[in-house]
């Protein structure tokens, strides 16, 4: 063990010597120096009793050059580029060292960000679809800059040796946008904005396990949702994404997924047991989807705001399905049950194709949605609505008095709740993504739309209070639109501005609105 932990620090040791971007990536030469011979291209010498040991071997280099010696096979490459999707072209030359036999690269970025809202409602993240506050108002007329580096990333992803054509591969990635308790944006604040801000809380993004052989893939852990096959359709966009209107999410599931590959079309298919959308639940979330790639017709793809790669053109389908119950009682076991059900339609198109960045290249995707009981899978989807109470249930009489059915609200107030009449109903929504994206050279311009639209989300106004005291905090529409300009000026780093509007009308008629100016700056590794 101590021999192993040695091994490892000495190859973090030699890491940084050789972090390369895409576009100034030297490939290693082809004879690397032994570990025996206590040298190496980063000029670190490796501790001796690491060299005594005969079954110990450093080599640093990067995928590519592995995939170019015949130290992993091509299906390996492209695994280990699949399993990277989120970080683009440079996960080919990321920094990874090979210790034995087991292959190691990391990946990540340095963030800072200046965003300025025009109303104070969201921080660093826009969180997709706060409820937005009314003009007339101190907090919806006043505006608020922030300035975060929350969104820093590291990444680490595993690959052991191929054992009687199984292979087992593993992800841990993280940031520092955690949950904190308290909020310095509210009014009087609830935790102060130093705490939030500069002392940000770490985050599991990634924590996967994959065991591959020719039959199936088996995840195991935490990673990106089947639906909408979330990494490969995330629009271009300098701010965090979980964009308004957008499918977006990971959650702990159970997945089992092949690839067939053909020459000419590949295609995926996937299916899940995910965390349920309710605390309570005895039945898991399932979802499922197959994903075509015409492989011959690529062009560039910018996947958020920090990867930037070449991708086939492409449409998934996707679906959910997921079971709510809820007590409908304190005293007994009575209760009722709802389903809830989405189906997505995504693509990715190069209309001005290209098989390497650099020329004129023209994409499109776009998403639609449509489905009830399904607002976990957005990021911050509630419409402002209520989770409510049974009718067999009456409300506390005295205002300082408990809610005597709050103990058994065990449900986030996003799939369903009790409506008006006191009955237990999933919440519908759907909603449209397109997005365009122009790149040349070293510059991108990028811009998206989305509209979010839900027909029956007034009647969870919290259950039989009267309409007229709660429909005014209940929104059903919103409209989204960005405009975004990336530069990569230097290797390794990425600059972006973008302009983002807002348009939320409420289910009793106002609209209420917010103009976001997200400028972030990216070293990438």
């Amino acid at each position: 063990m101590t021999g192993r932990v040695a091994s490892l620090f000495a190859a973090l040791a030699l890491v940084p010597s050789l972090a390369r971007s895409e576009a100034a990536a030297v490939e290693p030469a082809d004879q690397q120096p032994s570990a025996s011979s206590g040298t190496n291209p980063g000029g670190v010498v490796v501790p001796p009793k690491i060299q005594e040991r005969t079954d110990f071997q450093l080599t640093l280099t990067t995928l590519e050059a592995l995939r170019k010696k015949g130290m992993m096979t091509e299906e390996e490459y492209n695994a280990a580029l699949r399993d990277l999707i989120s970080v683009g072209q440079r996960a080919a030359t990321a920094p990874t060292f090979v210790v034995g036999r087991f292959v190691t690269t990391l990946y990540g970025y340095l963030e800072g960000d200046v965003i300025h809202d025009t109303q104070r409602v969201t921080l660093d993240s826009y969180g997709g679809h706060p409820t937005l506050i009314l003009p007339g108002s101190q907090r919806g007329d006043t505006g608020r800059t922030v300035f975060s580096s929350r969104g820093t990333r590291l990444g680490i992803r595993f690959a052991a040796p191929e054992v009687n054509s199984i292979r087992v591969r593993a992800n841990f990635e993280m940031d520092f946008v955690g949950n904190q308790p308290g909020n310095p944006g509210l009014g009087p604040p609830t935790q102060g904005e130093a705490s939030f801000l500069d002392n940000p809380t770490p985050r599991i993004r990634h924590a996967l396990l994959q065991v591959d052989n020719p039959i199936v893939t088996v995840w195991i852990g935490q990673t990106w949702n089947v639906m909408a096959f979330a990494a490969a359709y995330l629009p271009t966009s300098v701010q965090p994404q979980g964009l308004p209107g957008q499918l977006f999410g990971r959650n702990p599931q159970v997945r089992l997924s092949h690839l067939f590959d053909a020459s000419a079309f590949s295609v995926e298919v996937a299916a899940a047991a995910l965390r349920p959308p309710q605390f309570d639940a005895e039945v898991p979330d399932l979802q499922a989807g197959i994903k075509f790639n015409i492989n011959g017709w690529t062009g560039v793809q910018s996947i958020g705001s920090t990867a930037t790669t070449i991708s086939p053109a492409s449409i998934a389908v996707t679906g959910a399905t997921r079971n709510i119950k809820m007590a409908t009682s304190t005293t007994t076991n009575a209760r009722d049950s709802v389903q809830g059900n989405v189906i997505a339609v995504d693509t990715f198109i190069p209309v001005v194709p290209a098989k390497e960045r650099g020329g004129l290249a023209l994409s499109l995707i776009a998403e639609g949605a449509v489905g009830t009981g399904f607002g976990d899978l957005y990021t911050g989807l509630t419409g402002g609505a209520n989770i409510g109470r049974p009718a067999t249930i009456a409300a506390a009489q005295v205002a300082p008095a408990v809610d005597p059915y709050t103990a058994y609200q065990d449900i986030d107030a996003e799939n369903a709740g009790f409506n008006r009449s006191g009955k237990l109903d999933t919440i519908d929504w759907r909603n449209l993504l397109v997005g365009a994206q122009l790149s040349y050279g070293k510059v991108i311009l990028a811009g998206n739309y989305s509209n979010v639209y839900s027909d029956n989300i007034n009647q969870f106004v919290g259950g039989l209070i009267p309409a007229a005291a709660s429909v005014a905090g209940v929104w059903n529409h919103q409209s989204w639109w960005n405009a975004n300009l990336i530069v990569d000026p230097w290797p390794g780093v990425r600059l972006g501005i973008e302009f983002a509007r807002t348009l939320q009308r409420r289910a009793a008629g106002p609209l209420a609105n917010n103009s976001r100016v997200f400028f972030g700056s990216f070293f990438l590794f």
